[in-house]
C-alpha cells in the first residue's frame, strides 16, 4: 500500500509515494493529457488528435494526429495556426498499445478537461488503471474561483493557474 507524502521526517518533500513494501520512495509521475476531438462525447465524437506530455520531465511522449475512423469524420484539424489534413494519418487503434503503456505509467494524470479526455480514451479502447488520480485544471480553477480564493491569470500560453492564498 502506499500514500502519498507531503513531509518526510518533518521535511516538505516534492509530491511523492512512500510504500509500506520496503519504506521505498517513488516519485510520482504526473502526465498531461491534451485530445483533439470531434465532438462534446464519445457517442457523438471521436480522437483526432492526442498530446502526452510528462510534466516532470518537461517533454511531449506522445503527439499526433489520427484519422477519422466514422465516415462523417472530419477531413482536418486546426492546429497551430495551420490545418492538419487528417487523410494520411493513421487511424487511433493503431496506437493504443503504445498508449496503453505510456499511461501505465502514470500516478496523477491532469488536463484542461481530463474526465471528458478519459472517457474519449475509454471510448477508443485504452485500458486506463481506475487506481490512477484524474485532476482537470479546469474544474479545479473554476471551484476555487467559485469559492473566492482564486483570481484568473494568464501568462503565454501557460494554462490558467489561479493565485495561491496565504
Amino acid at each position: 500500500m502506499c500514500i502519498i507524502a507531503t513531509h518526510l521526517n518533518g521535511l516538505p518533500v516534492r509530491s511523492s509515494r512512500i510504500c509500506k513494501s520496503g519504506g521505498r520512495r517513488m516519485s510520482e509521475r504526473v502526465l498531461w493529457l491534451r485530445l483533439c476531438v470531434t465532438g462534446p462525447t464519445p457517442e457523438c465524437g471521436e480522437i483526432v488528435g492526442l498530446r502526452i506530455v510528462d510534466r516532470q520531465a518537461r517533454r511531449t511522449v506522445f503527439d499526433a494526429f489520427f484519422h477519422p475512423v466514422r465516415e462523417d469524420g472530419w477531413k482536418s484539424v486546426p492546429a497551430g495556426g495551420v490545418n492538419v489534413d487528417l487523410a494520411n494519418r493513421l487511424p487511433l487503434n493503431i496506437y493504443v498499445d503504445g498508449i496503453e503503456r505510456i499511461l501505465s505509467g502514470a500516478t496523477l494524470l491532469r488536463g484542461e478537461h481530463v474526465e471528458r479526455d478519459i472517457r474519449f480514451l475509454r471510448a477508443a479502447g485504452v485500458r486506463i488503471e481506475d487506481q490512477v488520480v484524474e485532476r482537470s485544471v479546469t474544474a479545479e480553477h473554476h471551484k476555487r474561483l467559485a469559492s473566492g480564493i482564486a483570481v484568473p491569470t494568464r501568462t503565454g500560453n501557460r494554462a490558467c493557474r489561479p493565485i495561491p492564498v496565504g
